[in-house]
């Protein structure tokens, strides 16, 4: 059975090389990592029966791996029409808005959907275009998507350099600060678009000052600038609470969600706007559109998904485990402990460890796989390692994820003073 699996792999691996990307295949080699299986959960399963707890993901699986009544409501839905002639009306896709906006700042009114968040954030820019913006306001350390549009507003030159030139009139203020903010508004010619997330994901888990994001909205009333609000990583409840926003009560004129709205089962993003501010695509619904956005398999998914986050109040359960995920470290004094960790940043159930090195967030990765607990890399703070495990984590497995953790830092710390 052992040879079988090891026979897979590589195949695998050469077909990788081969026909997707030989740089992928080569790091995947060097990692050592077995094919995957299947998830159940909060497990994923490789060809060996060997189990992994999930806490990577990037902020999808919040509701675990084929969670069984989204799994029922696919099947469903398979059975009958997945994707929609877009001729006929397709009465599901407006029974997701309608869930979405059930959960939505009360002064969002519409609903358009997309496949990724990367297309949300390209949809919302059009719509700022349309409302006015003649430039753009991101942040430092923001990260939206790859498209060239997204791309735009994400700050990290390795991805922006060689797509150069992007869209013109993009800035980038200091994230936390408002008085950078203000100042590239002052130093901006036509109205804005301010475009940032609540808690910088890819950036790190990077937590902004009490009281930021509401002055950040009152700035942007001041100067009439839109608001979008990107919630891709952190909405529907990763945060503890159903959006980043809502702790300090901000309405924004576009918000963006996506990852958790899949249930962890199909790819689906939403972008929520005004009445207002969607009125240029409610009066010309074919000037931005998508073969695939809000088909009815998606759709029915997104009722199925709100549903259950609004029933198991899945907000909440992120809310207390993370606590005893935060309290862990607190407990374990983990950054005076250890000193090659920086920091510990938690909020809900986005974890993010700041090593002071980008070695010990790659050793940490490592030695976490090799006690079977999988997590995410930050795309913008390579120091720094994620934990974005799903709600759905009891007892058992927070003491997995204790013990493994607690292990793989001993064994760090043992290379490193043995060095």
């Amino acid at each position: 059975m052992e040879n079988i699996s090891n026979i897979k792999v590589e195949a695998a691996l050469q077909r990788h090389k081969q026909f997707v990307n030989s740089g992928m295949a080569r790091l995947m080699s060097m990692m050592g990592i077995q094919l995957e299986q299947e998830g159940a959960g909060c497990y994923l399963y490789d060809s060996k029966g060997t189990a992994y707890l999930d806490c990577g993901g990037y902020c999808v699986f919040l509701l675990g791996h084929r969670h069984p009544e989204i799994i029922a409501t696919a099947k469903n839905r398979l059975d009958r029409n997945p994707l929609s002639s877009r001729v006929l009306i397709n009465s599901v896709v407006s029974k997701a808005a309608k869930a979405i906006i059930s959960i939505a700042p009360d002064n969002l009114d519409y609903v358009w959907f997309a496949n990724s968040g990367a297309e949300a954030v390209e949809a919302a820019l059009k719509l700022a275009k349309l409302n006015g913006a003649k430039a753009f306001i991101a942040m430092e350390g923001g990260f939206h998507g790859k498209t060239l549009g997204a791309l735009s507003v994400t700050h990290n030159e390795t991805y922006r350099t060689p797509f150069l030139p992007l869209l013109p009139n993009v800035s980038f203020a200091q994230y936390g600060s408002t008085a950078s903010l203000e100042d590239s508004l002052k130093e901006s010619a036509g109205k804005c678009c301010v475009i940032l997330e609540p808690i910088q994901s890819e950036a790190g888990v990077i937590v902004p000052p009490e009281g930021y994001l509401k002055a950040v909205e009152e700035l942007c009333k001041k100067y009439n600038a839109l608001l979008v609000i990107d919630e891709i990583s952190t909405g529907l409840g990763r945060l503890g609470q159903w959006w980043g926003i809502s702790s300090e009560n901000v309405s924004p004129d576009i918000l963006l969600c996506g990852k958790a709205l899949s249930g962890g089962v199909f790819p689906v993003s939403a972008m929520i706007a005004t009445s207002d501010v969607y009125s240029h695509f409610n009066s010309n619904p074919l000037l931005h559109t998508s073969t695939f956005a809000g088909n009815p398999l998606a759709a029915d998914i997104v009722n199925s998904t709100i549903n259950i986050l609004k029933r198991d109040d899945i907000p909440e359960r992120a809310r207390v485990v993370g606590l005893k995920i935060r309290n862990y470290f607190l407990d374990q004094r983990t950054t005076k402990r250890y000193s090659f960790i920086k920091d510990i940043r938690c909020q809900g159930l986005l974890i993010g460890i700041e090593f002071v090195e980008e070695h010990f967030a790659g050793e940490f990765i490592f030695e976490l796989l090799n006690h079977k607990v999988i997590t995410s890399h930050s795309l913008n703070n390579h120091k720094t390692v994620r934990l974005t495990p799903p709600a759905l984590l009891k007892k058992k497995e927070l003491i997995t994820l204790f013990d493994a953790i607690s292990a793989s830092l001993i064994a760090i710390d043992s290379r490193l003073k043995t060095q």
